[in-house]
């Protein structure tokens, strides 16, 4: 005979496992879509997958009234109008978490963003409250070991991690510069379930990008010093291969040292906001990696100082040596 104590925990344990067959009955048909999705391989090993979620499902998800919010009037008032509906300002890159700075910004148009820095200074709202069942059963699968196993097994982490899934909006002036993800991220993925048909038109989505050919010793610098961590760079080191505007489609990928992507959103978010499932697998013991700037590894940078820091004389010499064949600087 079992104990209160050993009944209680059989309760719990047969109630959790209904809970999660349940979720795998309603949303397991997601998993079935990564594991038959092919790998893209331009510009980055990555998966995109258009119509991820069902009609049903997408067409319920954009109407709920915590996703389709009304149009603002003005920014306070949008940003007030999601603090009531169940978000909060979210610690993210590329962003302020002080509402008070970011609407004084936005009014005035004059942004304190240190180009240097490459960061934007954008608002992120993450849904803190879910007040419709769908979306907290959608979360709560997406953030379920099952489907964490899943994405391992697609992007073959065999490291230990855990799993993080949210949803979020983001405001105008967000931005974060091309980037391959930092090591301690196994995966990475973002849904869009924006609620206007003029998504796919405005500025806001991911793009997926290379390195142009002169800053190519990157992938081999990264590959070669795993000891120092991916940093962001400079947009105009990359260019675009590709931006993510479906609505309802999936971009997922393994962080590594050709990944790159950025975002840099310039759109009136008073009729609609930029409005993502967005989520990682996070690897339970960090990498030790040395965060560096993009500057530490700017070569063309230091050979064009090293350059100016030789005597012109020396440079003269140096010419008419390379012009009798003798090879100069």
């Amino acid at each position: 005979m079992l104990n209160s104590t050993q009944a209680n925990h059989r309760d719990t344990s047969t109630s959790k496992a209904g809970v999660q067959s349940e979720l795998m009955g309603e949303f397991g048909y997601l998993i079935e879509k990564i594991e038959r999705a092919e790998f893209r391989q331009d510009p980055f090993r990555f998966v995109l997958i258009d119509d991820f979620l069902s009609r049903e499902h997408f067409d319920q998800i954009v109407s709920l009234e915590q996703i389709r919010r009304p149009v603002a009037k003005s920014t306070e008032v949008l940003v007030s109008d999601l603090l009531n509906s169940g978000y909060k300002v979210q610690h993210f890159p590329g962003c302020t978490t002080s509402v008070k700075d970011y609407l004084a910004c936005y009014n005035s148009k004059k942004w304190p963003t240190d180009k240097g820095l490459l960061e934007g200074y954008g608002l992120t709202f993450r849904m803190h409250e879910y007040r419709a069942p769908l979306l907290a059963r959608l979360v709560e699968f997406l953030n379920t070991p099952e489907f964490q196993v899943a994405l391992e097994r697609k992007f073959g982490i065999e490291r230990p991690c855990y799993v993080e899934t949210a949803i979020q909006k983001y405001l105008h002036g967000y931005e974060i510069s091309p980037h391959p993800d930092i090591r301690k991220k196994a995966a990475t993925y973002m849904l869009n379930i924006n609620t206007s048909a003029e998504s796919e038109k405005v500025d806001i989505h991911t793009h997926l990008l290379t390195f142009r050919p002169e800053r190519r010793y990157l992938y081999d610098f990264w590959r070669h010093n795993p000891e120092v961590d991916r940093c962001w760079v400079p947009w105009d080191w990359c260019e675009t291969k590709l931006e993510t505007r479906t609505n309802n489609s999936i971009v997922l990928f393994a962080p590594s040292d050709d990944t790159l992507h950025a975002v840099k959103l310039a759109y009136d978010h008073l009729a609609f906001q930029r409005t993502q499932v967005y989520g990682n697998l996070w690897y339970t013991v960090e990498p030790d990696a040395r965060t560096v700037s993009y500057r530490d590894i700017d070569l063309r940078a230091q050979t064009k100082n090293l350059r100016s820091a030789v005597p012109l004389p020396i440079k003269r010499l140096l010419k008419k040596l390379t012009k009798r064949g003798i090879p100069g600087l």
